[in-house]
């Protein structure tokens, strides 16, 4: 007897298979919906006087969740991972075909047949006469955001980070990293952070990674290489640890090791541009500066975000006596950064080229203001002192900063070159 071929035996099989396959699709998506901690955004209560001007319970909650959506859009720079609850929304929800039922729906059911019901966030703005307040709550851990301001729209974004940093802590020290006012705030915030007992593995190792990065950024590369080692300690193969322990190895004008690290660094990141930049910056301390243009050339086409690598490439052409190239690349590092402490250093130092000292001055003080560690910005201020004249204050700020001037070794000529030049005018 002949028997059909096998595709058609296969196929016969298809429609009693159907169902169950389908039933297991429809229930991987439900066993990761529950597996979400949903965070849902309640109407926030407004008093009558916003409610008549339009500002209903539902619009201020909308616009706090607008508020969020800017928050996750703002952060930007090295790889991360975004992690912790989403907030609702966020992500689409799924509706079963012909059943019309949502899968978010069935969850929340469920969630709360099992006692473990989605995290929610409610609220009330109040009024002290032309002050207006907003505090948020979350379920099951209180207040998360008790904030003023005169403007209703300017609270609403001043309190959208706090429901990040409650849902998203990753994703929240990432925009901290990005976006706060100076240094000296990165830090705290990361401190202060790093000091709850309730963190994630994921949660610490990121605050470690991010705290070393803001401690070289502000010239405490000792502390920096101490949280570096730490975290490389504990997570070996963590390509961001070996870059941060590289980059604080760097700092201390330890060039060697600092270069076996960055190619380890490269090795576990092969397409990644913050790498090369990291090279690059090791060959130019090396005075190998061809060389160093040629490694960021894969970190600086037009659109990147990171001001790092066109920062690095206005003092390698500086570095190459080419200064109009490197003035184009270091207001473009600026113009991208303007709180980089080192890509203010850089336009200053190009501008001091141009002649245009008193422009470069004040992009010195941009940089020392964000960072007062920063000792290129304190050797560039110095040295425009002088240029200006202004001998005594130079002399002054030499004498005050002359030893941690010295501890870096990347400076040493720079600062023979300053010793000579405050010495020449006695």
């Amino acid at each position: 007897m002949l028997q059909r071929p096998l595709l058609l035996r296969l196929w016969s099989l298809v429609p009693a298979l159907l169902p169950a396959v389908v039933g297991l699709f429809f229930g991987a998506l439900l066993i990761d919906e529950l597996r979400r901690d949903v965070v849902e955004m309640m109407p926030i209560g407004v008093p009558a006087k916003l409610v008549e001007a339009g500002l209903s319970p539902e619009v201020v909650a909308l616009r706090l969740l607008d508020g969020v959506s800017r928050v996750e859009d703002m952060v930007r720079g090295e790889p991360q991972r975004r992690a912790g609850a989403e907030v609702a929304g966020s992500q689409p929800d799924f509706t079963v075909p012909i059943a019309g039922i949502s899968l978010r729906s069935v969850a929340r059911v469920i969630r709360g047949l099992l006692g473990n019901p989605e995290t929610r966030i409610s609220g009330e703005v109040t009024m002290d006469g032309d002050a207006l307040r907003l505090r948020l709550r979350r379920s099951g851990e209180g207040v998360i955001a008790d904030e003023q301001a005169a403007d209703i729209y300017a609270l609403i974004e001043q309190v959208a980070p706090f429901i990040v940093k409650s849902t998203q802590p990753i994703l929240y020290a990432w925009w901290l990293a990005e976006t706060a006012p100076s240094e000296a705030m990165v830090l705290g915030g990361l401190r202060t952070m790093l000091d709850d007992s309730g963190n994630s593995a994921i949660e610490n190792r990121t605050l470690r990674l991010l705290l070393s990065r803001s401690l070289s950024r502000s010239g405490r590369a000792t502390e920096a290489l101490e949280v570096a080692a730490g975290l490389l300690a504990d997570h070996p193969a963590y390509p961001s640890a070996v870059y941060g322990h590289a980059r604080a190895l760097r700092e201390l004008g330890r060039l060697d090791e600092a270069m076996a690290e960055m190619r380890r660094a490269q090795r576990l990141l092969p397409t990644a541009p913050f790498v090369h930049v990291g090279i690059a910056q090791v060959l130019r301390d090396r005075g190998e500066n061809q060389a160093a243009l040629a490694e960021l050339a894969p970190a600086l086409p037009p659109g990147r975000a990171d001001s790092q690598a066109p920062t690095e490439a206005a003092l390698t052409l500086l570095a190459l006596g080419r200064d109009a190239e490197a003035l184009a690349y270091a207001q473009r590092a600026v113009a991208q950064d303007g709180k980089n402490p080192s890509a203010t250093t850089a336009l200053g130092e190009a501008l001091l080229r141009a002649g245009r000292a008193e422009e470069a001055l004040v992009q010195f003080d941009r940089a020392l203001a964000e960072a007062p560690m920063w000792q290129e910005a304190r050797a560039g201020r110095i040295e425009t002192l002088l240029v200006l004249g202004r001998r005594a204050a130079a002399r002054a700020e030499f004498a005050e900063h002359a030893a941690a001037l010295g501890a870096l070794p990347r400076l040493a000529t720079r600062l023979l070159a300053l010793r000579a030049g405050i010495a020449a005018g006695d």
